[in-house]
C-alpha cells in the first residue's frame, strides 16, 4: 500500500511538472521577472515565444551583455537521473554558441557537444586588452566539460583560431592554429598546440594546474623562412635554434593575468 502511494505521488508530481512546462513562456516570465528584480539580478528577456519546455527569445541581456536568437529545449528524462538538462543556443553578429548544458543535484555543471564561436576583435574587446589588434575567428568545440563549484573538473575538446592574423604593429598572417584540450587524473588541464599547415608552424604544449599555475613551452617557425616578416617577428617571442625554430617558454599563475579574472 505504501509503495503504491509513493508511485501515485511521483506520478502526480511528474504530471504537474509536465503541465507547468507546457505553460506559454511569455505568461510565466512576468513572475520570474519580479523575482529577479527583488534579488537585484540584472537580467532582461525580450521577444519570448514558445513554452517553458521549448521556446525562443529575440534577445537576452545580462550584466550588460546581449545575446540574440536565444533558443532552449529541456530534456525531461534527465530529471530521473537527478539532472536538469537542456539544449541551448544563441547567435549574435560576432559570437554564437550551442550545445547541451546540465546541472546535477550535487552541484556539477556539464557541457556536452558544445560549440562556442567569437571573432578575435570581439574577444579582445570583452577582455579589454589594450594595444592588441587581432583577426580571425575563435571556436571552442567541447566534447565534454564539467565544473564543480566553478572549478574545472574535466575537459575534452579543441580551441581553434581560424584565419589567425595580427594587425599591429604590422599585418601578420598566421593561418589556422589550435589547442587540443584534455585533463589528467589529478585535475591538470593539458593543451597540445599545433597548426593547420598555414604560414606559421606551431609545436608545443601547455599545462594549467588546479592552483592556477601554468606552464607553456614549444617552438614556432615561419614557413616562408626566418627572414620573412613573420619570421622576424617570431624572433621577438622566442630564441631561434640551429633548425630555424623560435623556442619559447613561459610559466606563471593565471591570477597574474588580470584580464582573465573578473
Amino acid at each position: 500500500m505504501k509503495a503504491s502511494i509513493k508511485y501515485i505521488v511521483l506520478g502526480i508530481a511528474a504530471y504537474s511538472i509536465f503541465i507547468l512546462m507546457q505553460f506559454p513562456i511569455n505568461k510565466v516570465y512576468p513572475f520570474v521577472e519580479n523575482v529577479l528584480e527583488d534579488k537585484k539580478i540584472g537580467l532582461k528577456v525580450y521577444g519570448l515565444d514558445g513554452s517553458v519546455w521549448h521556446g525562443k527569445a529575440a534577445s537576452l541581456i545580462y550584466d550588460g551583455k546581449r545575446f540574440d536568437q536565444l533558443t532552449w529545449d529541456f530534456k525531461p528524462l534527465a530529471l530521473f537521473t537527478g539532472n536538469v538538462a537542456l539544449d541551448v543556443g544563441y547567435r549574435n553578429k560576432d559570437s554564437a554558441a550551442s550545445g547541451s548544458v546540465s546541472q546535477s543535484v550535487f552541484g556539477e555543471t556539464s557541457l556536452k557537444n558544445f560549440d562556442a564561436k567569437i571573432t578575435a576583435p570581439e574577444l579582445i574587446k570583452m577582455l579589454k586588452i589594450p594595444a592588441i589588434k587581432l583577426e580571425g575567428d575563435l571556436t571552442l568545440r567541447l566534447n565534454e566539460m564539467s565544473l564543480v563549484d566553478k572549478s574545472l573538473k574535466y575537459i575534452n575538446g579543441r580551441l581553434l583560431w581560424a584565419n589567425a592574423a595580427s594587425k599591429f604593429p604590422q599585418k601578420l598572417v598566421m593561418g589556422n592554429l589550435f589547442a587540443d584540450l584534455t585533463t589528467s587524473d589529478d585535475g591538470v588541464v593539458k593543451a597540445k598546440l599545433g597548426d593547420g599547415g598555414g604560414p606559421m608552424e606551431v609545436n608545443g604544449e601547455a599545462t594549467l594546474n588546479p592552483d592556477g599555475k601554468y606552464d607553456v613551452k614549444g617552438a614556432l617557425a615561419a614557413r616562408a623562412g626566418r627572414q620573412s616578416a613573420l619570421g622576424r617577428s617570431l624572433g621577438f617571442i622566442g630564441r631561434y635554434d640551429s633548425k630555424g625554430k623560435a623556442n619559447f617558454a613561459q610559466t606563471g599563475n593565471i591570477s597574474e593575468l588580470g584580464f582573465l579574472i573578473k
